[in-house]
């Protein structure tokens, strides 16, 4: 496999893994580790397939093409102000996530407010933003190294405690899979990456279609492998209910200082990655679509646009971490389920798409938008 190919996988494994992959506990632990692997294996097929659809538009419009032309071209002007007002709902919600869970891991470990922890890290967070992207980038790619040495070792810190009798508990609920979906749904957001892997990679569709399946079966078996080890950790009791990333990693390390500081590490370093990333994209888009410069007084006041409504949103409900990954979930559903269908079938219909076809008809594809419902 060449080294580009390797570097796109990088970039859908990368974009998936993140603050979605802490909230998979605190939503699965009712339904128990079987059922909730089972729902896993669902939503990455779903998210698979939305996936191909996404490569299927992107190659009929040739590489570089954002999705906000694409929804524009397709679906004319009403498309593309949902798909807009989509991209921002998801991209705020997911922000208010992890400022929320940021506060609450620094309040665990310097005794402050969690909502003082929250302001603190979306304060520097707009500075490093006005100062300029390339610095961050070049650090978001460092850090994203560190974290999945972290998770390894946080992987290999939990396995001591594994108690396999948790596993086989849990209840399955119509409740509390309907409330455990959209997070899942969540952590393989890989979509927004689709257009610039295109681009990266170019038309060759075998690559891409390989690219795709390797690039989101990487985070999937993360995701069971943290599943087992935390649902392994504690009961469906002690889960349920559980709101924020501080209550989680104390409930997992089972009282141990060493194994909650190594866990609170790699959980801070997924938030962080995961913030830099949505962050990036919401402050370029705020840009393009309200036509800010790139001037000092220009990118202050983009920065304000970007940060501060989710600040405020977390410093009002401080508790609101698995919430937030709700509502980006439904959001995302737009985005890379509803869109996609129908663009593809409108697309097909005109007789267009014949460089690559995702496998299957109207009929596939209205399932599969009911699937998301």
């Amino acid at each position: 496999m060449s080294s580009k190919n390797i570097g796109a996988i990088s970039i859908v494994a990368g974009t998936a893994i993140g603050a979605g992959m802490l909230g998979l506990p605190m939503v699965i632990g009712s339904l128990g580790f079987f059922t909730g692997c089972l729902i896993l294996l669902i939503m990455w097929a779903l998210a698979v397939y939305s996936g191909l659809m996404l490569i299927e538009i992107n190659l009929e419009f040739g590489p570089g093409v954002n999705f906000n032309f694409m929804t524009r071209e397709v679906l004319g002007r009403p498309g593309q102000i949902v798909a807009t007002g989509s991209v921002f709902f998801l991209a705020y919600c997911l922000l208010v996530a992890y400022m929320t869970g940021m506060g609450s891991l620094i309040s665990s470990v310097i005794s402050v407010d969690a909502r003082i922890g929250s302001a603190a890290f979306a304060v520097i967070s707009a500075i490093i933003f006005y100062i300029g992207t390339n610095a961050l980038v070049s650090a978001n790619k460092t850090l994203f190294s560190i974290m999945l040495g972290a998770m390894v070792v946080s992987f290999a810190c939990l396995g001591g405690q594994l108690n396999l009798q948790n596993l086989t508990l849990g209840t399955p609920t119509s409740k509390g899979l309907l409330f455990a979906l959209p997070v899942l749904f969540t952590s393989f957001g890989f979509h927004a990456s689709i257009p610039s892997v295109v681009s990266f990679v170019g038309e060759s569709k075998k690559s891409l279609v390989k690219i795709l399946i390797i690039g989101s079966t990487i985070p999937g078996l993360c995701y069971v492998a943290w599943l087992m080890l935390s649902l392994g950790s504690a009961s469906p009791e002690q889960l349920a209910g559980m709101a924020n990333v501080d209550a989680l990693v104390a409930l997992i390390s089972g009282g141990s200082t060493w194994i909650g500081r190594v866990v609170s590490f790699f959980a801070v370093l997924a938030l962080v990655t995961s913030f830099f990333g949505v962050s990036l994209g919401l402050f370029d888009l705020v840009a393009e679509t309200f036509k800010r410069g790139n001037d000092r007084t220009s990118r202050a006041g983009t920065s304000a646009l970007v940060f501060l409504p989710p600040l405020a949103a977390s410093v009002l409900a401080p508790g609101s971490f698995i919430a937030a990954l709700s509502h980006a979930g439904s959001a995302l559903a737009i985005i890379a389920i509803f869109l996609p269908c129908i663009m593809v079938l409108k697309m097909r219909s005109a007789g267009k798409n014949q460089a690559f076809r995702a496998v299957g008809g109207s009929l596939l594809f209205l399932q599969v938008s009911f699937s998301a419902l």
